[in-house]
């Protein structure tokens, strides 16, 4: 038996969350790769930051967390990349990203030419592909990472012709589709909108060669269907402070049991497990340990929907 820790990288933007009382790390792909290293994976980031405190700060933060930076480069010029972040009642989060920040130069150096060869897993998404120079290194990084299950992550925040084309190469490239049923219903109206919900997702399928797609519903669980079968999970009953990440937690658990060969029943319960409890905490990735997951309580069954 290959006792060697499965090797996932995180592929896009890394920056500070800005909140009212601190930063915390954030992105997409950095939160990922947290949640990757927490469970017992060799865990890679492929961004860039800045020359700056903010990126120095960053990669000590990245470290703390068991991240391999050899694929984490350094702009000698653009800032290290912010988000400002605010929460609502019910801790949902409105976000105002910086731009023409370290992350929109990302390069397919020597050093990310070396890693993506040796993946199992890695998770991209669009926010740092806004820019053509980081579009392509993204690109060239998929196409480099031959023998990788690749999970696209859409986070969509909007529609047009350049989203389009992103959008389209990522459904062609992913082996896994996950987005949310707001970014669902966005992607339906654009490519198929006289299409029902499932049959939109059967025509994914037969389209792009995916072989697992998983549609979020927040605190109401999540949506899984591959070629044969749909389940629903119904989540878990927390008290949600702060869901910033809930999402990237959710993608590094549905990767980790995918990658495990793991039922759909059981990468439902993992990835919401992680998911919840992620909310349960301020910032995107908090400390946690699997009885941590274990004593979250699960929803009631609901009807319909």
């Amino acid at each position: 038996m290959n006792l060697e820790p499965l090797k996932i990288a995180g592929v896009g933007e890394v920056l500070w969350d800005i909140y009212p009382q601190g930063r915390f790390q954030g992105g997409a792909p950095a939160n990922f790769a947290a949640h990757i290293a927490q469970a017992g994976a060799h865990a890679f980031l492929c961004s860039r930051v800045g020359d700056d405190e903010p990126g120095t700060a960053l990669k000590k933060e990245l470290l703390r967390c068991n991240i391999d930076l050899i694929g984490l480069q350094t702009d000698p010029v653009r800032k290290t990349g912010t988000v400002a972040v605010t929460l609502d009642a019910s801790g949902q989060p409105s976000f105002l990203c910086s731009k023409d920040v370290a992350f929109d130069a990302l390069s397919f150096d020597p050093a990310w030419q070396r890693i993506a060869p040796q993946l199992h897993g890695l998770l991209f998404g669009t926010l740092a592909q806004r820019t053509l120079q980081s579009r392509n290194a993204i690109q060239s990084f998929l196409r480099a990472a031959h023998q990788a299950v690749k999970l696209f992550d859409v986070n969509l925040r909007g529609w047009n012709a350049e989203t389009a084309e992103i959008v389209e190469f990522g459904l062609s490239a992913c082996d896994i589709l996950k987005m949310n049923e707001d970014e669902f219903n966005l992607l339906l109206n654009a490519k198929s909108p006289q299409s029902g919900d499932l049959a939109f997702i059967r025509q994914l399928f037969v389209d792009y060669d995916i072989k697992l797609v998983a549609v979020t519903r927040g605190k109401l669980g999540c949506k899984l269907y591959n070629r044969n079968t749909q389940l629903l999970h119904n989540g878990f009953n927390v008290a949600a402070v702060d869901t910033t990440g809930c999402g990237d937690a959710f993608a590094a658990g549905l990767l980790l049991k995918y990658l495990h060969k793991s039922s759909l029943e059981e990468i439902a319960d993992y990835a919401n497990r992680l998911g919840a409890f992620v909310a349960t905490r301020t910032g995107a990735v908090p400390d946690w340990h699997p009885r941590d997951l274990a004593d979250l309580t699960p929803n009631p069954p609901c009807h319909g929907g």
